[in-house]
């Protein structure tokens, strides 16, 4: 929000995602990266799914506050999970611990609020309002699985540059929100909000498509190991100066489920650590390629 007002999930879309495309272009253009053999009809489900996911996570933001929508998001492996499991996969133990502490914290965290000065009525409109926030972010975390596994078995088919992959998914993007906008006659709200909060649209649009050159860098010149550290650091950094900034007020309850969360984290990063994934491109752990996708979206 800004001034009290909402951001416009479409326009934003649009504009970031814009910016991301070009960013995208030009680091494609450096790095004389050859044009992808993925067919055009593919990547255009690939950027239905990424929308899916950037839509409902922003809009997510009406209903529940920044910190429980980072937390929420690091539940990404539950339904990857369950998809998993329902196609016979199977999981170590471990894996399961893990995302359970992760679940758990959540829930502590968004069902510790403090009650007591709020009368039932409040009570009744912060828990449902916050529950559409949940679902959101549950659907959300869908459309991340789908877009993850759908990557996955073109990329084992198919060739494609880092940057390539981010062109093509936020260009799609690009597109399909810009059709919303004129199929849902919102256009005029896209032009008003370029005047009132036009500077922010960008500002938020450069920074993230700046970051995915970074994550790029720091990939290739330093290893998934180290982009894995600074990933982890942003999360916890980001949650901190949120309840910081903006006065979220966490109870025992709260606290003991960000700490349980957070917890969870550090222990599935240093497992990750314990498999692999040195400097540069000599580690058996991600490939520079797979770890970038898993951020262009």
């Amino acid at each position: 929000t800004s001034g009290g007002k909402h951001l416009h999930e479409l326009s934003f879309l649009f504009v970031t995602s814009l910016l991301y495309t070009l960013t995208a272009s030009v680091g494609r253009y450096i790095r004389a990266e050859q044009q992808s053999t993925i067919p055009p009809a593919q990547f255009f489900v690939l950027g239905l799914t990424s929308m899916g996911s950037t839509f409902c996570s922003v809009r997510a933001l009406r209903y529940v506050i920044y910190p429980i929508q980072v937390l929420a998001k690091s539940c990404k492996p539950v339904p990857v999970m369950l998809m998993g499991a329902l196609m016979g996969k199977k999981y170590p133990a471990k894996k399961y611990v893990k995302v359970a502490l992760i679940v758990a914290g959540v829930g502590l965290f968004m069902g510790g609020g403090d009650k007591s000065k709020k009368g039932a009525d409040d009570d009744g409109k912060d828990a449902s309002s916050q529950m559409i926030g949940v679902c959101l972010l549950f659907v959300s975390l869908c459309f991340d699985g789908g877009t993850g596994a759908y990557e996955d078995k073109l990329m084992s088919v198919h060739s494609v540059g880092p940057f390539d992959l981010m062109y093509n998914i936020q260009m799609g993007k690009t597109i399909l929100a810009g059709i919303g906008l004129i199929v849902l006659n919102q256009v005029h709200i896209f032009v008003q909000m370029c005047q009132d909060m036009g500077f922010l649209l960008v500002a938020l649009g450069l920074s993230g498509a700046i970051g995915q050159v970074f994550i790029f860098v720091t990939i290739a010149k330093f290893g998934a190991l180290t982009c894995s550290i600074i990933g982890l650091a942003r999360k916890v950094t980001t949650l901190v100066a949120s309840i910081y900034f903006y006065g979220h007020h966490l109870n025992k309850v709260q606290s003991l489920g960000l700490v349980v969360c957070i917890g969870a984290m550090v222990n599935d990063f240093f497992g990750k650590k314990g498999k692999g994934g040195g400097h540069g491109h000599g580690g058996h752990g991600p490939s520079p390629q797979t770890d970038f996708k898993d951020n262009c979206e």
